[in-house]
């Protein structure tokens, strides 16, 4: 294997976001200091940008939205290219289980048999249990005695603990679960090995209800993509199970993280997976199935399939609707508490940079410049999710901190410049709250008073932003910096459906 520069071992890039994010803060401080010209210029194109990627969203969002309305009309059971193709795909719906209640297990399974697809029989759901969860293991019996006689197959999967090389995520478990599925269909005579190209894995988290045309959609979309599988297939995530109990915060992020997926979708060369998606069993292979040891299996997903198939990879957007479980406990301060370990999770992707970067140097099919720009990509999406509100909060007041320009004309006008473009900035959040409630109304029970609390809510996202957001990044790098790294999956409470 190639020697790593010292540069890219991981001692050092495990230091190398909190680093470059303390470097950022500085940045304007010292330009300012050697050359007045050049820290305002640099102040100037910050904010720039950042009102240019405000707007950019926006259009992106609604183009991504009109899409998935489009597919919401569409009638797949009239498609040529679904009737003839679909009854050759094998649906495998991996679900992962540990304290999740019975009933919301149940929603799940209940929601994938309410689908209109032509070919149901082509389903298999793999229940996959925890044993160091003994209820998991007794709630999927129930599940499949109760379903038994539906057309799809229920199998239950129990990953044992302590298996070598694996850690208590979400990757370890899954794996275990596919690949074990895979050994009782090769011993099953009456079924026969799967076929890696044509079946198709979705991973979904248990609290997921799939719309009614979710396997038409996915199927399709499967179907009619060239080399489909160097790609991994997108859905769409809208928390909208619990909207009418969710706290104002829990909503404001779990509704951000929604229009974040729809901006996102229309970046093809960046997206990336998230939370719920699928593959092909070939494409699974490839790349040795899912990471046993990392927090955030998703994201890494991405970027073990990439490098498997030497860069020939993307995620494909499939405007296919799961809908989900927002952040929800018995009270509130267990809620915040429960909402801060699930974005520190997701912002625990810092350490793709680690994978990443050597990766990239190690192999030679890719072309260099791909790899700049993905490794610029990566690093600036971990550095802004930390520190690109707070950087952008006071950074226009930067100037006043220097006794030599306080008589300057800049003190003034830097910091009312700045507060005139986040009025208006601020004024478009009535974009995202008026498109929170059309979203809502199609897949949660909205009442009077919701409509109000929706636009409301969203004056507070300069405060969420500064706050629930940026601390849990600020702490996943800080903890990579200092090595005191996440040990294990923090799986975030569900409750009770009834």
């Amino acid at each position: 294997m190639k020697k790593l520069p010292l540069l890219l071992r991981p001692s050092i890039l495990t230091k190398l976001p909190i680093l470059l994010l303390v470097a950022i803060f500085i940045t304007p401080v010292v330009l300012i200091k050697l050359n007045y010209q050049l820290g305002l210029f640099f102040i100037a194109l910050y904010i720039s940008y950042w009102t240019i990627k405000v707007f950019e969203s926006y259009y992106y969002v609604i183009r991504s939205y009109f899409e998935l309305l489009d597919y919401g009309r569409r009638n797949f059971n009239e498609n040529e290219i679904l009737l003839k193709s679909g009854a050759h795909v094998h649906h495998v719906v991996v679900v992962p289980i540990y304290t999740e209640p019975y009933d919301v297990i149940e929603d799940n399974v209940n929601a994938i048999l309410a689908n209109d697809f032509p070919f149901m029989d082509r389903i298999t759901v793999l229940l996959a249990t925890e044993s160091r969860a003994p209820e998991a293991e007794e709630h999927s019996k129930a599940i499949i005695a109760k379903f038994s006689r539906e057309k799809i197959e229920i199998v239950s999967v129990i990953h044992p603990a302590g298996l070598p090389g694996e850690g208590k995520v979400k990757g370890s478990n899954i794996t275990h679960a596919v690949r074990e599925y895979e050994r009782l269909r090769e011993a099953d005579p009456a079924h026969g090995k799967l076929d890696p190209h044509n079946t198709f894995v979705s991973t979904i988290d248990t609290d997921t209800r799939v719309e009614k045309n979710f396997f038409s959609i996915v199927t399709y979309r499967f179907v009619t993509t060239e080399f489909r599988d160097q790609a991994i297939f997108q859905y769409t995530p809208v928390y909208s199970n619990n909207w009418s109990q969710g706290h104002f915060f829990a909503r404001l992020i779990a509704m951000g993280t929604t229009l974040w997926q729809l901006f996102e979708s229309q970046n093809p060369e960046f997206y990336r997976n998230f939370a719920v998606y699928g593959q092909s069993l070939l494409c699974l292979q490839k790349s040795d199935y899912w990471s046993r040891t990392s927090i955030v299996e998703d994201g890494l997903q991405y970027w073990r399939s990439y490098f498997a198939w030497d860069g020939m990879f993307r995620i494909v957007n499939v405007p296919a609707v799961c809908r989900m479980d927002l952040v929800d406990e018995t009270n509130l301060w267990r809620t915040i508490t429960s909402q801060y370990k699930q974005l520190r999770r997701w912002s625990w992707g810092c350490t793709d940079i680690e994978f990443v970067l050597p990766q990239f140097y190690r192999n030679r099919h890719i072309p260099r410049w791909d790899k700049i720009r993905k490794s610029v990509y990566l690093v600036q999406n971990h550095l802004f999710w930390a520190g690109g509100s707070l950087m952008l909060f006071f950074i226009g007041y930067i100037p006043g901190i220097f006794e030599s320009l306080r008589t300057s004309i800049a003190v003034l006008t830097v910091p009312f410049a700045s507060s005139i473009i986040f009025t208006i900035l601020f004024s478009t959040v009535v974009f995202p709250g008026l498109l929170s409630i059309h979203i809502m109304k199609r897949y949660a029970k909205l009442r009077k008073r919701d409509y109000v609390f929706c636009m409301l809510q969203w004056m507070l996202v300069p405060m969420l932003t500064l706050t629930l957001f940026s601390i849990p990044a600020m702490e996943s790098q800080i903890r990579l910096f200092v090595g005191k790294r996440l040990d294990s999956f923090d799986t975030t409470a569900k409750m009770k459906r009834n």
